[in-house]
């Protein structure tokens, strides 16, 4: 059974906003699912990711964004489009992500694990 933890910090510094949120989950099967829920970013101006896999399968990671005014459903194209390539997260090693999100509305994350039953970590900054 996947399972999935989440944990949020939120920092003040020279009139400008940060939010770390920082997770972990264990994944069962191999078939694309979400890592991050869509997360509202219009007020941000910058997001940055940091994935770590916890095991040896490569993880292929994708980092979607959306316009609309709701969240929709994450990951399918008449509503998400994929910001940049597929993020390859090779066994114990992590990848770090930063995006500006001017413009955009909504973004999450989706993972397909490289294995059957696999781990994966990751942080991710939000900046206003």
């Amino acid at each position: 059974m996947a399972s999935c933890q989440r944990s949020e910090v939120y920092y003040m510094a020279n009139f400008k906003s940060a939010i770390l949120t920082t997770g972990s989950y264990t994944k069962v099967g191999t078939s694309e699912v979400t890592l991050i829920a869509a997360v509202d970013v219009s007020n941000e101006d910058r997001l940055s990711f940091q994935f770590y896999n916890t095991d040896a399968a490569t993880d292929t990671v994708k980092v979607y964004g959306r316009l609309g005014t709701t969240s929709g459903t994450l990951g399918a194209a008449a509503e998400w489009t994929q910001i940049g390539d597929d993020i390859e997260v090779s066994g114990t090693t992590s990848v770090l992500k930063s995006i500006a999100t001017t413009g955009l509305n909504w973004c999450g994350v989706t993972v397909t694990p490289g294995a059957a039953s696999d781990g994966i970590t990751y942080a991710m900054l939000r900046q206003a």
